[in-house]
């Protein structure tokens, strides 16, 4: 774990209840059927998604996907997003949400996983497919039902995708993209207004400073 990693787990927005420290030992050792219950209960306990730091940690450790302070939604629920997915801070994301970071091998012989997974018991590591990473980056908002392939790595800052969208490709800075497959149909706010947020990037700071300086750039850019 880098250092920025470690001063992203121990922001004081942060909360870790004392009772979660057995249940994320549950959560590392116990049956994969239990984890989403074992989530929920962590999250109640650490007052939800958007500031439980059990849930980041887990996350991480378990599944290879980083969650930025004050994120919240589905990408945050076990299973939902593959390794290499990295998302930002205050990152919105609605329900049944999908994140995945292979496909099965269209030109192959066969398209069954057994040819192919090094996990399953017929296949080496050498045949399995190649796996991308993503980074959906800070202050975008995601809408329910949107399936994103691994032909997107990343999801632009303050980006908007429209519910049931299939994203196959990337999303630029504060673009505003739906459809199937997904397309950009414009842009969020004055050319101005992007590359002020851009250049101060508030996402930065905790929730009090990033109001401030959030309503600060706006009233510069009215």
């Amino acid at each position: 774990m880098n250092a920025r990693e470690r001063s992203e787990f121990a922001l004081p927005e942060l909360r870790y209840h004392p009772i979660n420290r057995v249940l994320a030992l549950i959560y590392r050792l116990g049956p994969e059927s239990l984890r989403r219950s074992l989530m929920a209960v962590i999250w109640r306990l650490e007052g939800g998604q958007l500031r439980s730091g059990t849930t980041r940690r887990l996350l991480k450790d378990c599944h290879g996907v980083n969650v930025g302070a004050f994120s919240y939604g589905s990408l945050l629920v076990p299973g939902m997003a593959q390794a290499g997915t990295t998302i930002g801070r205050y990152v919105s994301i609605g329900p049944n949400v999908r994140r995945y970071n292979t496909h099965h091998p269209i030109d192959a012989a066969s398209l069954h996983p057994y040819w192919y997974n090094p996990i399953l018991r017929f296949s080496g590591p050498s045949h399995d497919m190649p796996r991308t990473a993503i980074v959906i980056d800070d202050d975008s908002w995601i809408g329910a039902n949107v399936v994103i392939l691994p032909g997107c790595t990343r999801i632009g800052v303050g980006a908007v995708v429209g519910a049931g969208a299939i994203v196959t490709r990337d999303v630029e800075d504060f673009a505003i993209v739906m459809g199937v497959p997904a397309k950009e149909k414009g842009k969020r706010l004055s050319p101005a207004l992007r590359e002020a947020l851009l250049a101060a990037r508030p996402w930065r700071l905790p929730p009090t400073e990033c109001q401030r300086l959030l309503e600060a750039i706006a009233q510069d850019h009215a």
